[in-house]
C-alpha cells in the first residue's frame, strides 16, 4: 500500500510541472483594426470596460490598417495563410487567436476568443500564426498591446481632472474660511 501510494506521489510531482507550463504559456489575440470602424470601435469599448474577464495568459495585440499599409499587408497575408474566404465580410476587426480566426464583431465574440485562448492554453496546442507570418514574410509591422491602446490616460484630461478637482477643493476652502467670518 505505501509503493502505490509513493508511486501516486511521484507521478502527480512528476505530471505537474507540465500542466503548470501549458497554462503559464502566453497566447496572444490579435485584433485588426481601422480607426474608421464603427465595429473595431465598439469591440475595443467593450474589453476596455470588462479588462478583468481578459484571462492572465491572455496578451492582446492591435494593428491598424487604415493608415499603415504593412499593418494591411500583414492581415491579407494572414487571412491567406489561414485560407480565409475574403469575398464575404472580410475587413475589420479580424481577429486571429493562434490558428482560429474571427471576421467582424458582435457582442459575445470576446468571451468566445477568451475560450479559444483558455483551450490553448490547457491543450498546450497554440501555434502563433501572425508570428509566424511576420517572421516567414519578413514584414516590419507596427502593432499596439492593449495596455498601451487604452492603458494611459490623456495627459490633457489629466491635467484638466486635476485643476477641476483642485478649484473644488480650494473653493470649499474658501466657503469654509468665509462662512466664519
Amino acid at each position: 500500500m505505501k509503493k502505490i501510494l509513493l508511486i501516486l506521489i511521484i507521478t502527480t510531482f512528476a505530471i505537474l510541472p507540465l500542466n503548470v507550463n501549458a497554462e503559464n504559456e502566453t497566447i496572444t489575440l490579435y485584433m485588426f483594426e481601422s480607426n474608421t470602424c464603427i465595429h473595431c470601435e465598439q469591440a475595443l469599448e467593450y474589453i476596455s470596460e470588462h479588462l478583468d474577464e481578459i484571462p492572465d495568459n491572455l496578451e492582446i495585440v492591435t494593428y491598424e490598417i487604415s493608415e499603415n499599409s504593412e499593418n494591411a499587408e500583414l492581415m491579407d497575408k494572414v487571412a491567406d495563410y489561414l485560407e480565409v474566404d475574403k469575398t464575404q465580410n472580410f475587413g475589420t476587426p479580424f481577429f486571429v487567436i493562434g490558428n482560429e480566426y474571427n471576421k467582424g464583431y458582435i457582442p459575445g465574440d470576446w468571451e468566445d476568443l477568451f475560450e479559444i485562448a483558455n483551450d490553448y492554453a490547457e491543450n498546450g496546442e497554440y501555434e502563433d500564426v501572425v508570428k509566424k507570418v511576420i517572421a516567414d514574410e519578413n514584414l516590419e509591422v507596427e502593432g499596439v498591446a492593449l495596455e498601451d491602446l487604452i492603458g494611459a490616460p490623456n495627459p490633457v484630461v489629466t491635467i484638466i481632472v486635476y485643476c477641476v478637482f483642485g478649484a473644488i477643493v480650494l473653493g470649499f476652502i474658501a466657503l469654509m474660511v468665509f462662512s466664519r467670518k
